[in-house]
């Protein structure tokens, strides 16, 4: 693992043997720690294996706990966090409003940036809630593009800490007398959502430019006009595009909803695009890049089983062998920009249900590209891929 990275290891963990796992629950470079997620997973003695215990609220109040343990270990608090990301269980969607009293207790009055959905299932059988985190030394500040936020909520549109911005996930919709109203036309929802982004970069000094990632959650029922989004994003961005995913998820949380979009933005100057000439033919037809490095971060669009040249998937039906090749093309990118894999400090394995069987496997994987310095992870069983033969995505970010 690079030198300047820190794998976070707090001394006291009694929840699980975090020896038997290819991650690690937290990991910090240059004051941009990020940690894994984190589930109510817990060793029971009597029963002598791990278990998920209780409603999503208490679920998500010990996965809360668990962060807070990484962050005192990283020598931070909840007051450092700026984004945090919740994977809720489809049998807790309907408790989710109340995880907003969990998030109160341990966040306070220091509001982050957050996005929530609904995924096909959780990897523990009997976990409710998952919940990842990222954390920064520098001084944050929330951003209000003039929306008249509740300053008790503890979401805020985007949070400012440095030179990079975290934004909240946005779906898009306009008020119709007084009342959220959500078009039933899937690019005129995204339409809305990159105009609401556009404020909120707005209100940070940013520009769309600035944007180094972005994750399109997508609900079923998108998935016809989905390819329709592409005019949208070109409008937006014109031409200088982030590395980007789309994922099918179970349903957002209105669910009205076709799209929510996730971004991360980096001011200042030094914005690099890694290409790789023998990708450009096909990712020239594309709305987005395969790497995009500015400032502290390095944003690796979402690999997957299909050779970049020729655009045909490999791996057949084995997930190992789709893991495999997905990981080898983030390894690709990352040479191509000059690093290596012992800079990256998360990954997230989006796994199609067809991929759950034989997803232990990857552990293996995981093993041959990391070696034993493992980045933080999660790993998530969406509803779909955007191409039906895919088992596995998998998304990296590095901080170099």
């Amino acid at each position: 693992m690079s030198k300047n990275i820190v794998q976070i290891d707090p001394q006291k963990f009694p929840w699980l043997d975090l020896r038997r796992y290819t991650f690690t629950l937290g990991v910090e470079n240059k004051g941009i720690l990020y940690i894994s997620g984190n589930t109510a997973s817990a060793y029971d003695a009597e029963k002598r294996q791990v278990l998920c215990k209780g409603d999503v609220v208490e679920q998500a109040k010990l996965a809360f706990e668990k962060i807070g343990v990484v962050l005192e270990a990283a020598g931070m608090s909840f007051d450092n966090v700026v984004r945090t990301v919740e994977h809720i269980d489809p049998a807790a969607l309907s408790q989710h409003p109340q995880i907003q009293e969990v998030r109160r207790q341990y966040l306070g009055a220091s509001p982050a940036a957050d996005s929530a959905f609904c995924v096909q299932r959780l990897l523990r059988p009997d976990a409710l809630i998952e919940i990842s985190a990222v954390a920064m030394k520098d001084e944050k500040r929330a951003i209000d593009p003039g929306w008249g936020n509740d300053p008790q909520h503890t979401v805020a549109p985007g949070v400012q800490a440095g030179d990079t911005l975290w934004l909240s996930g946005f779906i898009g919709h306009e008020e119709v007398d007084g009342l959220p109203h959500f078009p039933q036309d899937t690019a005129r929802q995204m339409e809305l959502s990159y105009q609401a982004i556009g404020q909120v970069l707005k209100a940070a000094g940013a520009q769309p430019g600035d944007i180094v990632n972005s994750i399109d959650f997508i609900a079923p029922r998108a998935l016809l006009q989905y390819r329709n989004t592409a005019a949208t994003r070109k409008e937006f961005f014109g031409g200088q595009y982030p590395a980007a995913t789309g994922i099918f998820m179970n349903r957002l949380l209105d669910p009205e909803a076709h799209v929510e979009v996730e971004t991360v933005a980096v001011t200042g100057e030094g914005r690099q695009e890694i290409r790789i000439p023998e990708w450009d033919q096909r990712y020239e037809r594309f709305t987005y890049r395969p790497g995009i490095k500015k400032g502290r971060l390095l944003y690796i669009a979402g690999m997957t089983a299909v050779d970049p040249t020729t655009g045909q998937s490999v791996g057949g039906d084995d997930v190992l062998a789709q893991a495999d090749r997905a990981y080898e093309s983030v390894a690709r990118v990352l040479a191509a920009g000059g690093y290596s894999m012992d800079d990256v400090v998360n990954t997230v394995e989006w796994v199609a249900p067809r991929g759950i069987t034989g997803y232990r496997q990857i552990a293996e994987v995981r093993r041959k590209y990391f070696g034993d310095s493992f980045p933080t992870a999660t790993g998530v069983q969406v509803y779909d891929l955007l191409r039906p033969e895919l088992l596995i995505e998998v998304t990296a970010v590095a901080v170099v």
